[in-house]
């Protein structure tokens, strides 16, 4: 995968990385400009699964939560945050194909798990958005069940590592970093200034 100098690493398990993306996506309407989505799994195996009232989510979904509100959206908590790899993995495979939707997808994954509080981390949910949006059944839930984008994954969360962004969401432009959430302002300021 090749990463461009633009770019925001996300998890789609993350309510902050989700309210970020919009925000990013809002200027990119704005100004014409495209930030390439470079998905990271936030707690990647062999991190346990956790609960949303651990107290990593929690403080990240109360000041989702609250950010939320002031976007009109209303957020729906998980009783479990799955790994996210499989859904990374099927935006992957959106890519590979050269799904024109592929930007459309990253949207149902997200609202599927934080808006409608669907399990992102089970095949058959990944493989029914994948359908919604033009992805064939039997190739899709093939391409999950092998882990055929797995090394793409690897590859995004090591590069992460090396930009030091593993820990989404993180605006990177070239060796500049704005982490966490911000308002379209402050994006569209970071991504105007040289």
């Amino acid at each position: 995968m090749i990463y461009k100098s633009l770019c925001l690493v996300i998890d789609v398990a993350d309510p902050l990385s989700f309210l970020a993306h919009l925000q990013v996506r809002s200027v990119e309407q704005t100004t014409g400009s495209h930030v390439q989505r470079i998905p990271v799994e936030l707690r990647p195996p062999p991190a346990e699964l956790i609960g949303a009232d651990h107290p990593f989510w929690l403080q990240r979904w109360e000041q989702a939560e609250a950010l939320a509100e002031r976007l009109n959206l209303s957020l729906r908590k998980p009783c479990l945050v799955p790994w996210s790899r499989k859904a990374h993995e099927l935006l992957y495979h959106a890519d590979a194909t050269g799904l024109d939707e592929a930007g459309e997808l990253l949207d149902l994954i997200f609202q599927a798990f934080l808006l409608k509080g669907k399990d992102i981390g089970r095949v058959d949910i990944l493989v029914g958005i994948g359908q919604s949006v033009g992805l064939e059944l039997s190739e899709t839930k093939a391409v999950l069940d092998i882990d055929r984008y797995e090394a793409e994954v690897s590859d995004a969360l090591e590069y992460a590592r090396s930009q030091k962004a593993e820990v989404p969401p993180v605006l990177i432009r070239g060796h500049k970093h704005l982490r966490d959430f911000h308002n379209d302002e402050a994006i569209g300021t970071f991504l105007a200034t040289t």
